[in-house]
Parts: structure tokens; sequence; C-alpha cells
């Protein structure tokens, strides 16, 4: 089972909004569901997704990048 955090990017993979990336404002974990924030002409709009819709996007740090930032 995949694990999502609050804040985590995902990309959705499936359904009316796949393609679209966005953050991850909730979670319904009963459900299996997500509430993502994603950018459609512009706004804002959130969107619920179930857990298996969507894949999280893993950022590469660069190598000057620290925690104290």
């Amino acid at each position: 089972m995949r694990t999502f955090r609050l804040g985590d990017m995902v990309r959705i993979r499936a359904g009316a909004f796949q393609s679209f990336t966005g953050r991850i404002k909730g979670i319904n974990q009963a459900l299996m569901l997500l509430k993502v924030e994603v950018d459609i002409f512009g706004r804002m709009h959130p969107v619920k997704v179930k857990f298996g819709e969507a894949e999280k996007i893993e950022f590469a740090k660069d190598e000057h990048d620290t925690e104290e930032r």
C-alpha cells in the first residue's frame, strides 16, 4: 500500500484529472481517498482521487541544498 502524507506532491494517473499534478491537502484513510489541490485554468481546485489513482512525485535533491534552509 502506498504511503501518502499531507503536503506531498502527486501526479494523478487515472480518471478525469489524469496527468494533473497537485499537493495533498487531505487524506481519508478509511475510504482510501486523497484530496489534492490542482491548478485548473489558473485557479486552485480540490479534487478527490483514490490512492491507486495517484503517484507520489519525488524530486531529486540538489547537492547544494541543505536541511537548514
